[in-house]
């Protein structure tokens, strides 16, 4: 930051008298360096500052209090939004119009009373003008401590429905490394997934929705537990999976909330639905710096109590509405509102693009990582993928992860249980051991406890990927607490020493009332290639999804069947 003494050397003479006139300090000199040089030294006085600090008026006061409470410094066009602009001018113009004997605004009034600077900074996405105190001075204001101000809002009421999703993304996580090792999909391009392994993922997770299923896919490629190799294979990098997975459940939460903290690939400024942002070259933002001060903020909240998301937002907006755009540009990002088409731009626009920022964090990945809990005006309108939700509470975790309280204690260990119908049910929260057993079983379903299924088809997988059925019946002895039933383990050797002696299908019957039907429609082509097996003179097999078209063939051939236990979902084939 630029010392007083050279802003006083920048400074037109003209101006110097102003400052000198208000400081009541008499100049000798009549030359611009001199008279520069000669207040400098004035000015640098304890006591002569905290005197002219009281002459200033109210509001120039309450200005000069805002600049030093940012650490000195402000972007021009910030502090002028609050405090009113300070006018260009010459000093032929300043000695003609005297603009200190009635400036236009406070700022300009800390202007000409050698409080307020200009100056060039250097920021992240390039420079900007700004504002400042100069350090000789602020060194003998009081309040210069830097850093946010401190929202205040006030909890609001209880919602009538809560939906909170806990460590729900963290199962979900552990779903996702499953489904890659054993399925490895093929990215289309970037990392973007086919449908049908997009379909396959999401049947598996426990939170819905194709814009969580792109969140949780690009956090596992930033964390780094996803690899595509050069034909677009996806693959799991086997140290940081098993790191993860072998974590306590607090640690797996706070690494993946770490990640996001810290991700610039994520944007979420371009995921908020009814915003369209511009990628034109000539503007960016970092999604990091939303996401750090409304982290700020929230932990301003007391955990467990509720708050409206709109007053929330309205409390940033008063104490830090430049949370995300620190040089105060309101002008050159171009982004649409996504319904109306028309761009949104300047100050008069926070609401609808931080405004609905803020409520985005909040309502997605916020709640998605299990920060926050959300709160609904009614039950109909809890939908885990919108931003309806009308108020959020800080979680216990979320508080422990943002150093406010200590973490919640560990879970219950939950036992692996082996069932009936070659079944293994794994609670959600044993995420290696789920990770372990995926490999070698198919899954059926999710839940609180997610159930696999010991089939031929899975323990051929684990077989080429070198896990035998002798280590697949040790790992089960070692995570299940009873010994594995006696049939069992003679299934599964009887099945690795002559393979697959039993199939069950799902399959179609057809029966005909005599052998020259079937015959006939043996011979026909629409009938006849959909016979799986001819069990008999009058009977035979069909498979269970072809059921239409052959209804279809039977009618070119003049018959009518009558269609007992099978659904018919009323699609014409």
């Amino acid at each position: 930051m630029t010392h007083l003494r050279q802003c006083l050397l920048d400074t037109y003479l003209v101006r110097l008298r102003a400052i000198a006139q208000f400081w009541d300090i008499e100049l000798t000199a009549t030359r611009q360096r001199e008279a520069a040089l000669e207040l400098a030294q004035a000015m640098d006085d304890p006591e002569t500052i905290a005197s002219v600090r009281e002459a200033l008026s109210d509001e120039e006061g309450r200005a000069l209090q805002a600049l030093v409470g940012s650490g000195g410094q402000m972007p021009k066009r910030v502090f002028a939004r609050e405090w009113g602009e300070i006018r260009t001018m010459g000093p032929g113009r300043m000695e003609r119009e005297k603009p200190w004997q009635e400036p236009i605004s406070p700022a300009e009034g800390l202007w000409y009373k050698g409080f307020a600077f200009f100056s060039f900074e250097q920021g992240s996405k390039g420079a900007y003008e700004a504002v400042f105190v100069p350090p000789e001075i602020r060194a003998h204001l009081p309040g210069g401590e830097a850093g946010r101000a401190v929202i205040a809002v006030e909890p609001g009421p209880e919602p009538a429905a809560v939906f909170s999703a806990g460590d729900l993304l963290l199962d979900d996580a552990c779903a996702l490394l499953s489904y890659v090792q054993n399925e490895e999909p093929r990215l289309i391009s970037g990392q973007e997934w086919p449908e049908r392994h997009k379909h396959g993922l999401l049947k598996r997770l426990r939170l819905s929705g194709e814009a969580y299923l792109r969140f949780l896919a690009h956090l596992a490629h930033s964390i780094g537990w996803l690899v595509a190799n050069d034909s677009g294979y996806l693959r799991l990098h086997p140290d940081s999976v098993t790191s993860w997975l072998n974590d306590t459940e607090p640690d797996q939460q706070r690494s993946v909330i770490a990640a996001w903290r810290e991700d610039r690939a994520w944007n979420e400024l371009f995921q908020v639905p009814s915003l369209q942002p511009e990628d034109t070259g000539a503007w960016h933002n970092d999604p990091r710096l939303a996401r750090g001060a409304v982290l700020i903020h929230i932990a301003a909240c007391t955990p467990e109590t509720w708050y409206q998301i709109g007053e929330f937002a309205a409390a940033i907006k008063k104490v830090d509405p430049d949370f995300q755009r620190p040089a105060g540009d309101y002008e050159t990002w171009y982004i649409r509102d996504r319904d109306s088409g028309a761009y949104l731009s300047g100050f008069q626009s926070w609401d609808a693009i931080e405004g609905r920022l803020i409520r985005h964090l909040i309502s997605r990945p916020m709640n998605w990582l299990g920060l926050v809990d959300l709160g609904y005006a009614s039950s109909g309108e809890v939908d885990r993928s919108s931003h309806s939700a009308t108020a959020f509470r800080l979680t216990a975790r979320g508080a422990a992860i943002l150093n406010l309280r200590e973490p919640p204690g560990p879970s219950p260990h939950r036992p692996l249980r082996l069932r009936t119908g070659f079944r293994v049910s794994v609670p959600a929260e044993r995420r290696y051991e789920r990770f372990q057993i995926a490999r070698v079983t198919d899954w059926a379903r999710s839940g609180d406890r997610y159930t696999y299924r010991l089939t031929p088809s899975a323990l051929k997988r684990a077989r080429r990927k070198g896990i035998s059925v002798a280590r697949v019946l040790e790992f089960l002895d070692q995570v299940t607490e009873a010994p594995i039933p006696p049939r069992l383990e003679s299934a599964l050797t009887r099945w690795s020493q002559r393979g697959t002696e039993v199939r069950v299908e799902r399959s179609v019957l057809l029966r005909l009332t005599d052998k020259q039907l079937m015959d006939q429609a043996r011979a026909s082509r629409k009938v006849g290639n959909l016979i799986q097996e001819q069990l008999g003179p009058t009977t035979a097999l069909v498979r269970a999804g072809d059921w239409p078209r052959l209804v279809v063939g039977l009618e070119a051939l003049g018959l009518l069947p009558e269609v007992t236990g099978v659904a018919d979902d009323g699609d014409t084939p």
